[in-house]
């Protein structure tokens, strides 16, 4: 057995554990697909061939359910002649041709800022020529699916990215605005940076272009004084070699006088407009693997063969379900369980999603970077555990307790998130509480260090 190969077994063994299904209902507002294809080698043993399903998925919601009004400006976003909040996403299944031949178990793969990993992470040997590699989940019969959530994340790269994200408006339509801020640590010097911190996600834009109510600092460490820029030395501006400071207006990207260096931090706050309703991502995550599972219609390509739903998450992709859960997405509109069993790994904290202004792609909590982020709030254990600074009592399994729709969980990570993040939350203070808990119910959780150089690290 390769090293490689142990590495997953873990992982494996949780798909295989945490698998348990039940029937019900679920529905989307249509799909329509862009691809049908063959995958990989001609059989994958009892599994059969393979063929690849890629398409995008439309839908709604109804923003006065119980189970929706969580979600953040939902009140605000606009409506259909129905009352109801539309959504689209990209979406891509791998599935055997002969679904007779499958486990009849769905893993849903969160893609990772719109990148699909389970199969490079648990599959050896993948290439481009070869992108089943040994095709280890493939041999085990599992039904891989993947969908666009992040609403912020731009196309491009074979990434899956949500087509249709609600704006939040004021009543009159006029713009929502709201403080916003970033932080910047460049990997090489640039004359200008994109208000987002990189290329992959969109923009939180500025309201407006006149800088004298927004402050741009830098500081070399973390605890350091933050120093202030003068702001006759940056604007609101795309800036290059070719056109220098003060570049050209831009309500995108932001130029600095001299260029950002690689020696700072730099942080810039101001104010930005038009909230994307990106909470929306957690219901439509929670729709399609709903109607994957539960609809028997001929619009289903996998009507009546799943039986069991496990969701699988790396690093944000783990933060998403951890969030996902605990806010109560676990239970489809229905009342039914969405996903049987989760495995997020190297994922300590939650995401910062359903908030105004979210951003998704940053984190929370590291030694050095991004610290003051939301992710970190409480709960942040599973089980009931008490949050001494915020005097909260409360896990993240609390809302589907209430409804009996919870999963079990295999909560896997990296010795750095014991070392650097929050998972030293998931025992230490919180363990007596929290382990108790969780032994009188279906949940179960386990944390498992990888070693130094076994695991590849994330963000």
């Amino acid at each position: 057995m390769t090293s490689s190969r142990r590495d997953r077994f873990p992982i494996v063994w949780a798909l295989a554990v945490l698998a348990l299904g039940t029937a019900a209902r679920a529905e989307v507002t249509g799909i329509t697909y862009t691809r049908s294809s063959p995958f990989g080698a001609a059989t994958f043993g009892s599994a059969g061939a393979y063929e690849q399903l890629d398409g995008v998925v439309t839908g709604e919601i109804n923003p006065h359910h119980p189970l929706n009004r969580i979600i953040q400006d939902i009140e605000s976003a606009p409506r259909n002649a129905r009352g109801n909040v539309e959504y689209g996403m990209t979406f891509s299944v791998l599935k055997p041709v002969d679904l007779a031949r499958s486990n009849h178990t769905l893993v849903y793969d969160v893609v990772n800022r719109g990148n699909k990993l389970i199969t490079s992470f648990l599959n050896v040997g993948i290439t481009t020529t070869n992108p089943a590699g040994d095709g280890f989940l493939q041999k085990q019969g599992f039904i891989l699916v993947w969908s666009g959530w992040q609403g912020d994340a731009l196309a491009g790269g074979g990434r899956q990215v949500m087509t249709l994200v609600p704006v939040a408006r004021r009543r009159d339509g006029s713009s929502i605005t709201g403080e916003v801020r970033q932080e910047y640590t460049p990997g090489a010097a640039v004359p200008s940076e994109p208000l987002a911190g990189n290329a992959l996600t969109a923009p939180i834009e500025t309201a407006t272009l006149d800088n004298s109510t927004a402050t741009l600092t830098r500081r070399i460490h973390w605890n350091d004084p933050k120093e202030l820029v003068p702001r006759s030395q940056w604007a609101f501006a795309d800036c290059s070699a070719t056109n220098p400071f003060p570049g050209t207006p831009s309500t995108t990207r932001v130029c600095l006088q001299g260029g950002f260096d690689t020696n700072h931090i730099y942080e810039l706050v101001y104010t930005g407009k038009d909230p994307k309703v990106l909470g929306i991502g957690f219901a439509a995550t929670r729709d399609l693997v709903a109607f994957l599972r539960r609809n028997s219609g001929a619009s289903n390509p996998l009507a009546g063969a799943v039986h069991s739903t496990i969701g699988f998450g790396i690093s944000q992709s783990g933060r998403f379900l951890r969030t996902f859960t605990g806010l109560g997405f676990n239970e489809d509109e229905n009342g039914k369980r969405v996903f049987d069993g989760l495995d997020p790994d190297i994922a300590s904290y939650r995401i910062s999603l359903n908030i105004r202004f979210a951003q998704p792609t940053r984190l929370a909590g590291t030694q050095h970077t991004e610290k003051q982020f939301p992710g970190q709030e409480a709960p942040t254990t599973w089980g009931d555990s008490h949050d001494r600074f915020a005097h909260i009592d409360g896990g993240l399994l609390d809302r589907c307790r209430r409804s009996n729709t919870c999963p079990k969980v295999f909560n896997t990570g990296p010795h750095l998130s014991l070392c650097e993040r929050a998972a030293r939350r998931l025992g230490a203070r919180g363990r007596s509480v929290a382990e108790s808990s969780l032994r009188a119910t279906r949940e179960h959780q386990l944390v498992y260090v990888q070693l130094p150089g076994v695991a590849r690290s994330l963000a």
